[in-house]
């Protein structure tokens, strides 16, 4: 089993496989990070996730990444992947998965540049709206995210809508329905952080706590069993007191 390591701590300016250069850390997950690079030919900007060598020691978790990728290429939401790259860092051997480079910012980090480090409720539903819109062919397609939060969220406001892209997808195995579950749950409580969380919580309108259920898994999943029943529900519900 390779070194267990928690950072590659790759600086500005480092040179990176063949013909990259990295420009700065975008995030950070339990199986590795993902930086933003630069091409060194022609300065294109990429992404490039990195996996902790203990964490992919045979690299089956990057190929089942790519090709999960791949097969999702046409849902708006995912990176575009472009190809892997074997590197080796601090001596280490280790793969990056080579991706398009979205636009925008984290979620989180778009929510705490708003007054309170929070949403108006309308606003936290187009996010919750656009995002289930997102996600709907991933499930469709048999498949999940794994690990929907705000830091995996990427968003740049365009018009009086949002662009979304959702990154750093998990590997738990093969794809089951309690896992596109999880997902739902999770995209709930994505728009629960948009709303400010527990300190807020009690003061919010009726129609955004029936969407959170106090985050309580089984009601969550008794009121949305799917992703298709919750966009149903954002589509149709009236919100009269939502501000």
């Amino acid at each position: 089993m390779p070194k267990k390591i928690s950072s590659f701590e790759l600086r500005p300016g480092r040179k990176l496989g063949h013909g990259y250069v990295v420009q700065s850390l975008i995030g950070k997950g339990i199986e590795g990070e993902v930086y933003e690079i630069k091409e060194a030919d022609t300065g294109i900007h990429r992404a490039a996730k990195i996996y902790f060598p203990h964490c992919d020691p045979r690299n089956q978790r990057s190929i089942r990444h790519a090709r999960k990728l791949d097969a999702l290429r046409r849902c708006p939401i995912v990176l575009l992947y472009h190809h892997s790259e074997s590197l080796t860092i601090k001596g280490l051997r280790t793969t990056a998965m080579i991706s398009e480079l979205c636009p925008g910012e984290p979620l989180g980090r778009w929510i705490e540049r708003h007054s309170g480090k929070r949403l108006r409720p309308y606003i936290a539903l187009q996010v919750l709206y656009h995002l289930v819109l997102g996600l709907q062919p991933i499930h469709r397609a048999g498949e999940y995210h794994g690990d929907v939060h705000t830091d995996n969220i990427m968003i740049e406001p365009r018009g009086v809508g949002f662009s979304l892209k959702l990154v750093d997808f998990y590997d738990w195995g093969k794809p089951a329905k309690f896992k596109q579950n999880q997902d739902i749950r999770d995209t709930i409580n994505v728009f629960y952080d948009c709303l400010g969380g527990r300190d807020h919580y009690a003061k919010l309108p009726p129609e955004a706590k029936y969407i959170c259920a106090g985050l309580k898994h089984n009601l969550i999943q008794k009121r949305f069993p799917n992703l298709g029943k919750l966009r149903q529900h954002l589509e149709e519900f009236q919100w009269e007191t939502v501000v």
